[in-house]
């Protein structure tokens, strides 16, 4: 080999183009050596693994391979070494088949190195003889190389451009380039699908042919001297198609240098659904799914915004309040008349005052309480707030044929710091202090009947207490700190004792806590469940300590309270459960309930009281006339016991219009076959006059207070004696 066989290799390949280069080396290279095989092969460093980019054998061009390079002299040179044997080769390499295959006597191979001076690719010429001069070969075979190498480079080159440009090409995001005037020089096909504008279109043009029109100038002023001075810019913006359509788009602006002068690379994503997507998760997560209003979590979000505000500002004379009101005995509403009622009350109280708070940010905070922001400069603006928001419920809510009176008590609590700059922090405390202030006068407010009151600071020591009474009586339950007197009821016609009538008692601390206080604090906060069922439970113990000393048959009224109804669970009957584990016999409990439970909805009711009956127990209604006074809802349901209200009993002996009234109810129970109790008889002119009425039983002072377990016995005992 010498000087002519190296010039013809390079004039073999001068003119060759890139597609023909690595077979034309290959083949011109294999004719000057005289081998049988030359390759170019590259190497995968993970498998170990060679795979020929060109392969001439016996002066022609085959098909590539690819082969296992371990146990084999391509192994060497894949590592960076020249690896030359001029003859034996197969003996020195037994497992590599190839060369068995070949018939290899000589093989010379050398690196290629890229860039950063890695191994990727091998030339390697294998000979069937033996050569003379192997370290020639090698020499001749690095003269080669570089010029291998680059064109390797440049393809790997062109490749990764190609993958560039596709990428670009078929990215989602719209992609447009400007020139250093501005003027669009290129855009993908995803931009011309975005904004509805061909390539021929935009080519040219200022990005401003994509303006909504909705942005004033200093925002474009600012967007361009930030791309100017830091190079980049990136932001949420609202852009406008071809046809007009607006659409929001995540936009990135990015200044570069390309041969010399400035140019801008812009990237669009199209934001428009998950925008739409933000804006339908904040309307759910700010609004009432049931009345529509916005909820709590925004009127805190808009109260913080207007405090700040306020606070900022420098009219003194703007104040802020909260009114908040809940509706009035609304749980009696849900147990008589059902959830689906409530709801159906609740939207209807949203859509009287909407219209008229809308610009106040009338939100539901929760259940049956609503609040409204109200900016004002003098107190008489709120109380007129107040007075319009009663106007507007004087109408009653009709319902499904059902009319009902709904009522609202309000509280206001007032914000009066306007120009007193404060952090977000103390912020979010005034506003959970002023929504807990207006609440706070809204209690205080139903407590002592007034339509609304102004917060002051002493209801807050009066929730504490109310909130302390709360968890004592929770404890006094959960201890049976409890006791049940007992008021006996005495039959007329034979002058004995044939019931009692089991009533609750609260010492808290050596201080006597009226019913009256203690039980509807007991309703509101579901301790009358558990009250409830030690009564039962007490009385139930109390007639079997009345069996024990010869006491026999008598019936115990136990009351019931409409709350616990809602609680009820007819599939496991605790009331029964309590009466059989005692081993008291259903006939000796009498459940005294309130007439509330005769509404016709209360079908559920019906079957409570119907289970109760078929078991044994009997059933008696309490302040009979004071309730829904209808004796044709008696017929629906399984009475036994009328007891008319004190408040008949008080003046009957005096008032000939209470006489008559509480006759005429007698004499239509005993139609219906319902005994009659009178409670609440004190003197013995009452006595007279229900005696001659047909009045079944009595019960009052007159013949005995409520007594406690250990004075029932001796009752009896003297009771007995003065007959």
């Amino acid at each position: 080999m010498g000087t002519y066989d190296l010039k013809r290799i390079v004039e073999s390949i001068s003119n060759l183009k890139s597609e023909n280069f690595y077979n034309a080396i290959c083949l011109s290279l294999s004719e000057v050596l005289g081998a049988s095989h030359v390759f170019l092969a590259q190497v995968d460093e993970l498998t170990q693994h060679a795979t020929t980019i060109a392969l001439a054998a016996h002066d022609e061009i085959i098909e590539n391979i690819s082969y296992d390079i371990r146990s084999t002299p391509c192994n060497d040179v894949s590592c960076g070494c020249i690896s030359s044997y001029s003859s034996g080769v197969q003996q020195l390499f037994p497992d590599d088949q190839l060369l068995v295959d070949m018939g290899i006597e000589a093989y010379v191979g050398v690196p290629l190195q890229s860039i950063s001076g890695k191994t990727d690719t091998i030339l390697v010429a294998l000979f069937q003889h033996e050569i003379g001069d192997a370290l020639q070969i090698e020499s001749f075979f690095s003269l080669f190389t570089g010029l291998i190498q680059r064109e390797i480079e440049k393809d790997r080159f062109i490749a990764k451009l190609d993958f560039s440009n596709q990428l670009i090409e078929q990215s989602h995001e719209a992609i447009f380039i400007c020139d250093h005037n501005v003027q669009i020089t290129y855009a993908n096909t995803a931009f011309t699908k975005m904004t509805g504008y061909s390539l021929a279109e935009v080519l040219g043009q200022n990005p401003k042919i994509l303006s909504s029109n909705q942005y004033d100038p200093h925002f474009y002023k600012a967007m361009w001297h930030q791309i100017n001075t830091e190079g980049k810019w990136s932001g949420e913006i609202t852009n406008k198609t071809k046809q007009g359509k607006l659409y929001t788009q995540f936009l990135s602006i990015t200044k570069m240098q390309n041969n010399g002068e400035d140019c801008y690379v812009a990237f669009i994503l199209d934001i428009t659904e998950k925008k739409e997507a933000e804006q339908k998760i904040y309307f759910h997560a700010n609004h009432d799914q049931l009345t529509g209003l916005t909820n709590r979590f925004y009127f805190k979000e808009y109260l913080c915004k207007l405090i700040s505000s306020l606070s900022y500002q420098d009219d003194a004379n703007t104040n802020l309040a909260v009114i908040y009101f809940d509706v009035d005995k609304f749980q009696d509403i849900n147990t008589v008349y059902g959830l689906t009622f409530g709801d159906k009350v609740l939207c209807e109280l949203a859509e009287r005052l909407d219209g008229s708070f809308k610009e106040s940010a009338f939100s539901r905070i929760d259940g049956d309480s609503f609040a409204i922001l109200q900016t004002y400069q003098h107190v008489s603006e709120l109380e007129h707030v107040c007075k319009q928001i009663t106007a507007l419920l004087v109408e009653p809510v009709s319902i499904g044929g059902i009319s009902q009176q709904v009522s609202v008590t309000l509280g206001i609590s007032q914000f009066e710091q306007a120009g007193t700059a404060t952090s977000q922090e103390n912020i979010e405390k005034i506003a959970r202090r002023l929504v807990r202030q207006a609440e706070l006068a809204t209690l205080n407010a139903k407590q002592t009947g007034d339509e609304y009151l102004f917060f002051c600071k002493e209801m807050d020591n009066k929730v504490k207490k109310h909130n302390l009474l709360v968890e004592q009586l929770t404890q006094a339950v959960k201890n049976n700190d409890i006791e049940v007197y007992f008021q006996p009821i005495i039959d007329i016609e034979n002058n004995t004792v044939a019931k009692f009538e089991s009533l609750v008692r609260w010492n808290n601390q050596g201080q006597w806590v009226s019913p009256a206080e203690f039980i509807p604090l007991a309703e509101e906060s579901r301790v009358i469940i558990p009250l409830g069922e030690l009564v039962l439970l007490k009385t139930c113990q109390q007639i079997k300590a009345l069996e024990a000393q010869g006491y026999e048959n008598f019936v115990f009224n136990v009351n019931r309270s409409l709350f616990e109804f809602t609680e009820f669970n007819p599939e496991r009957n605790a009331w029964l459960e309590t009466i059989k584990s005692q081993g008291v016999k259903p006939s000796q409990i009498s459940f005294e309930l309130t007439e509330s439970v005769l509404a016709p909805e209360n079908t559920n009711h019906l079957d409570v009281l119907t289970q109760l009956k078929q078991a044994g127990c009997l059933i008696s209604l309490d302040d009979f006339g004071t309730g829904y006074s209808s004796l044709s809802y008696l017929r629906r349901f399984p009475v036994d016991v009328l007891k008319l209200d004190k408040s008949f009993i008080d003046e009957v002996h005096v008032d000939l219009g209470d006489e008559a009234l509480v006759k005429s109810i007698i004499q239509m129970s005993r139609v219906l076959g319902i005994k009659v109790v009178a409670e609440g008889v004190e003197e013995r002119e009452q006595l007279a006059v229900l005696t001659e009425a047909g009045c079944d039983y009595i019960q009052g002072y007159y013949f005995s207070k409520p007594l406690p377990a250990n004075d029932v016995v001796p009752f009896l005992t003297q009771f007995s004696r003065e007959q």
